[in-house]
């Protein structure tokens, strides 16, 4: 790891409201395939922006796999795994496509809602203006600020959360796993995750299995990550109210690559 940054003031706000669930994840369709993964026998909704919505669904999962289309919005649900399989989602009036990488898989599958959105129409004026300059490198914010963005997410009421331009939620899968902190026994959860000009921010929940308190340092954190923020120092032993926290780990990399 490269870097600790220490921002408890900023974060101390947020330090003692629970932590809140999320269930919507939002894709801007660019022409590249959108990658949707299921979770057997576990329903998940996907909206697109289009009135009416047809699946081209391949014969290979057609027996394993139902699909319901209703107003734009597509249900899912697999009846086992299934490796990545090319759906092609059609509007059934303009023929508009999108183009969908679908799969089923116990690990790595969510029930989390995804909502596939179209790009910014540009105005004539704005779509002169950038033929007539060079193309802009995107707003790459600093590590405070994707730090604080994340801890807001899982900690600050509604109002005060604001994600700033550049910055875009991805999908993590929220799996758990033992292995994160080295010399303690504890239970790891990434909650949720954002990109911003090839860096990645996951926050993750950590709780402690074991019977002491556990004092946390960024030393002992597995895996390649950039930059490391507890949310606090330290963890109370197992069973006491103070036994859960987070981490938020920033990577050139998606958390799981970089874990």
């Amino acid at each position: 790891m490269k870097c600790f940054i220490s921002i408890f003031t900023v974060l101390f706000a947020f330090a003692f409201i629970p932590m809140k669930s999320f269930a919507d994840e939002k894709v801007v369709w660019d022409k590249t395939p959108i990658k949707v993964i299921l979770k057997p026998n576990t329903e998940k909704m996907v909206v697109f922006p289009l009135k009416s919505v047809r699946a081209k669904i391949p014969a290979a999962i057609a027996s394993s796999l139902t699909t319901l289309s209703v107003n734009g919005v597509i249900y899912w649900e697999a009846s086992e795994e299934f490796t990545d399989k090319r759906i092609l989602v059609q509007d059934a009036a303009t023929q508009k496509t999108i183009v969908i990488h679908l799969s089923s898989n116990e690990q790595h599958g969510t029930d989390e809602q995804v909502t596939v959105l179209f790009p910014e129409a540009k105005t004539e004026s704005s779509t002169s203006a950038s033929a007539s300059t060079e193309k802009q490198e995107p707003l790459r914010h600093g590590y405070e600020t994707l730090t604080r963005v994340a801890a807001q997410h899982l900690y600050a009421p509604e109002r005060l959360i604001h994600v700033p331009e550049g910055m875009h939620r991805i999908n993590v899968a929220q799996q758990s796993d033992s292995h994160l902190i080295r010399g303690h026994i504890t239970e790891m959860t990434p909650v949720i995750s954002f990109s911003n000009a090839g860096l990645y921010i996951t926050a993750v929940k950590l709780v402690n299995k074991q019977k002491e308190k556990a004092i946390l340092d960024p030393r002992d954190i597995r895996g390649k990550w950039l930059a490391a923020t507890f949310q606090h120092a330290t963890l109370g032993a197992a069973g006491e109210i103070t036994d859960t926290t987070a981490v938020y780990l920033i990577s050139d990399r998606p958390f799981w690559e970089s874990f």
